[in-house]
């Protein structure tokens, strides 16, 4: 599900909209969302935050109903300084300096994807390598092997 063209690494936004408005942005003119993409992630992330507090950064897992995706996927986002997010469970204010935007058609695979990804949220290494890793390909290996 992942994807060297939906790698963006070391890019910095203001806050989270100008971080959302731009890979929306880049996700539709690549075809893997529609054009309603930027209004439903922005408005479902206020209701529903996305934001992870993990041991070593936090993380975001932005998603959205499959009617605006056209091509599955997962677009990673490493930032260069963090953009604040909400936690999930909290509401708390987190750093994010990790993203996963879920790209999923079918409503029973978000969960499936989900649950993978939150299972390496406790893996310290792998964390660490996404954080460190400068080279799209060794980033893009360490992600599909997930």
């Amino acid at each position: 599900m992942f994807s060297k063209e939906i790698v963006y690494l070391d890019d910095t936004f203001q806050n989270q909209e100008q971080l959302f408005e731009a890979i929306a942005k880049d996700l539709y003119e690549k075809g893997y969302v529609e054009v309603t993409y930027l209004k439903a992630i922005s408005d479902r992330e206020k209701t529903y935050p996305t934001g992870i507090n993990t041991l070593v950064t936090g993380i975001a897992i932005p998603h959205t109903d499959s009617i605006h995706i056209k091509k599955q996927g997962i677009a990673f986002v490493r930032l260069a300084k963090p953009v604040m997010f909400k936690e999930m469970v909290t509401n708390n204010p987190v750093q994010v300096h990790l993203l996963f935007f879920l790209l999923v058609k079918e409503k029973h695979q978000q969960v499936e994807v989900l649950s993978k990804l939150m299972a390496l949220f406790s893996n310290e290494d792998f964390i660490n390598k996404l954080l460190s890793e400068n080279k799209k390909e060794n980033l893009l290996k360490a992600l599909t092997e997930i």
